[in-house]
């Protein structure tokens, strides 16, 4: 084969294959086209169903490369805010206490039966708010899977963390809906909620370039959440929020 010496020019056809090779090198590393989808998520008797993870995979080709955002969690009137967080792998969590009391945070096996061990463990304490300054901590979410989260002094409080592999996800509101944006074209559509004792079944669904809608459907019927407790009430006893 022959050397090209430094300063030579290229030949025209060699030239000419290097651009087109630059070219498809662009081509491969375009972002694909986005599309927003909206889903309706049921339990198994048709009624709409919050706090229930929606995420996108796509059907064929390469998964994108995700970012490494931070979520942010605030524990205020007792009670972790938002109650089901979704992190990237390899993304930071930032706990930030805006109540006047400490909190004793710690990661806590999870599932319905709390038999399920976290996929990280971590425990901190974050002094209480005050003079304007909010105590914080964070941790780096570097396996992906379900972690719950609670709070040693208070008891009550329970809180959620699903660190996913997928950059397309959103959490369901009060309706049972969730938006989010994914890639235009089929993906497979899959469910996640903290009281799931099974898998729940992946779902064929086709992303349009501009507003799609999408029905998904849990395989079991998920208990309420309690309303948060009114504010105010002596801190020690957390039963009075």
């Amino acid at each position: 084969m022959r050397a090209t010496m430094p300063g030579m020019m290229l030949p025209r056809r060699s030239a000419l294959a290097t651009l087109a090779l630059a070219g498809a090198g662009l081509l491969a590393t375009r972002p694909a086209r986005a599309g927003t989808l909206e889903v309706l998520v049921l339990g198994a008797n048709g009624q709409p169903v919050p706090d229930a993870v929606v995420q996108l995979r796509r059907a064929a080709g390469i998964q994108p490369v995700m970012r490494a955002d931070t979520a942010v969690i605030v524990q205020k009137d007792i009670r972790f805010d938002p109650f089901v967080t979704v992190v990237p792998l390899g993304g930071m969590v930032r706990f930030v206490n805006r109540d006047r009391f400490d909190h004793h945070v710690r990661s806590m096996p999870g599932g319905p039966l709390s038999t399920v061990p976290p996929v990280k463990e971590f425990e901190f304490r974050l002094g209480p708010a005050r003079g304007g300054v909010e105590p914080s901590a964070e941790i780096r979410m570097d396996a992906p899977g379900h972690i719950s989260i609670g709070c040693h002094l208070h008891g009550s409080m329970r809180g959620h963390i699903l660190v996913t592999t997928s950059p397309w996800h959103a959490v369901t509101d009060a309706s049972g809906r969730a938006v989010l944006d994914g890639p235009v074209g089929p993906s497979e559509l899959r469910l996640w909620h903290p009281e799931q004792l099974l898998e729940q079944p992946v779902q064929q669904v086709t992303v349009g370039a501009g507003r799609s809608n999408a029905e998904a459907r849990l395989n079991f019927n998920p208990p309420r959440r309690r309303p948060p407790r009114p504010q105010g009430g002596d801190p020690a006893d957390p039963y009075r929020y």
